[in-house]
């Protein structure tokens, strides 16, 4: 019901303005996502309304955007629906003006779920009385749940290492779940799917040796689509530069941004470490005849394209795959990388000999074990022989106890 009173709003907004000339907009206004509150509580209850300033509006719809992972709408309107992380809001004047509106538009609320800095960011189309579009200037809102945010304690964590040609990360930690692959710091390239509402990015990055200098750079006023966030490490005798990149996705359609491989796999062969999705990541060690992999990668999303470089004329040495997904959406991706070792002919003979080592050891272990248990079972047997024996004359000597007593018994009884 509630979907077909906003369709019904919705139609009668257009109808407005398909019969008005349109021109440019009739005057400019401000938008505002407005709160009193800056920091609260898991739990609290607070209203967010949606002001404009400096022009009425006859008509105008809009979606509210909200981080559906750390708040939850409750007591909402009757004209307005939700679909994820989103509120549908619709309204026009059935006056044609009189009850034109400025100042406070609507009032929702809503309640703290987790810890961590949320932002709500708004979307629509604002009217005036003769159904021109307003400008309007859309400003978000943020609001930080908790007190204590724990990426605000870099100065308590330091790294200890002292090589001065040091430019690795020992730590990378942002405000928002959902970063992979798991960090590591040999792993350069993250990846990060976001919502419309998300504005800018907390991040603690600590590198292993405190006296190296870290750059962040590409972390606010993250835009729709792709976004890359660059943190550089520069070593403290300045000899080495590592950067470490999150390639963020914002979209309101996060169901197409999917870029998860669901199985990742090589023919007879064994990755290291094993596939895990949240692992990018791999090793693999192959023969010296070996030329060409065959790469078995299949996405979560079946519209998801993958596309494999780099598995065939493999040379001796080190080799790298790329398995590339890209989302739906055709522009989020994420890579997959394996290393390939191709031993050369003398490692070849190295590994063969090792091989055949390892299994003559292996069958001098089997024909121990299976020489005791056949010892073992030969012993069982001799003392089950034994026991045998035994139980047979005892068996023996007790018939003719039995016997001798009753033939004694008989001739005292004939006597």
């Amino acid at each position: 019901m509630k979907v077909k009173i906003i369709g019904c709003m919705f139609i009668v907004i257009i109808i407005i303005n398909c019969f008005v000339e349109m021109s440019e907009a009739y005057s400019s206004g401000k938008v505002v996502i407005r709160s009193d509150y800056e920091t609260i509580e898991k739990g609290d209850k607070i209203p967010i309304t949606i002001t404009i300033d400096n022009a009425k509006t006859t008509a105008f719809h809009f979606s509210l955007f909200f981080d559906d992972s750390k708040f939850e709408p409750v007591d909402l309107p009757e004209n307005t629906n939700v679909i994820g992380n989103r509120i549908l809001y619709v309204w026009y004047d059935i006056t044609g003006g009189e009850q034109a509106k400025q100042g406070d538009l609507i009032t929702l609320f809503f309640r703290a779920k987790e810890d961590g800095l949320a932002t709500f960011g708004l979307e629509g189309e604002f009217y005036n009385s003769k159904g021109q579009l307003l400008k309007n200037e859309i400003e978000e809102k943020q609001i930080k749940i908790g007190k204590e945010n724990k990426l605000e304690n870099q100065d308590k964590e330091q790294g200890n290492n002292t090589e001065h040609s040091n430019a690795n990360l020992q730590a990378l930690r942002l405000n928002i779940e959902g970063i992979t692959p798991i960090f590591n710091k040999d792993t350069y390239e993250y990846y990060l799917t976001i919502s419309p509402v998300v504005k800018d990015i907390e991040i603690l990055a600590i590198s292993e040796n405190p006296e190296a200098e870290i750059k962040i750079e590409g972390n606010q006023n993250l835009v729709m689509g792709l976004n890359f966030i660059k943190i550089q490490v520069v070593s403290p005798d300045k000899t080495k530069t590592n950067t470490y990149t999150i390639e963020v996705t914002k979209t309101s359609e996060l169901d197409k941004a999917n870029t998860n491989l669901e199985i990742l796999a090589i023919e007879n062969i064994l990755l290291n470490p094993p596939f895990d999705t949240t692992i990018t990541n791999y090793t693999v060690e192959v023969e010296n005849s070996t030329n060409f992999l065959n790469v078995l990668a299949i996405p979560e999303d079946e519209d998801a394209v993958v596309e494999i470089v780099g598995k065939e004329r493999l040379e001796e040495g080190k080799n790298y795959i790329d398995v590339v997904v890209t989302a739906k959406n055709g522009f989020t991706k994420k890579k997959y990388k394996v290393e390939a070792y191709k031993r050369n002919a003398e490692e070849e003979i190295d590994y063969k000999q090792d091989k055949e080592a390892e299994k003559q050891a292996l069958e001098t272990i089997y024909k121990s074990e299976e020489t005791n248990q056949k010892s073992v079972f030969e012993e069982k047997a001799t003392n089950n022989k034994e026991v045998w024996i035994w139980l047979s004359v005892i068996t023996v000597l007790v018939i003719i106890l039995i016997s001798f007593v009753w033939y004694k018994a008989k001739l005292k009884k004939e006597s």
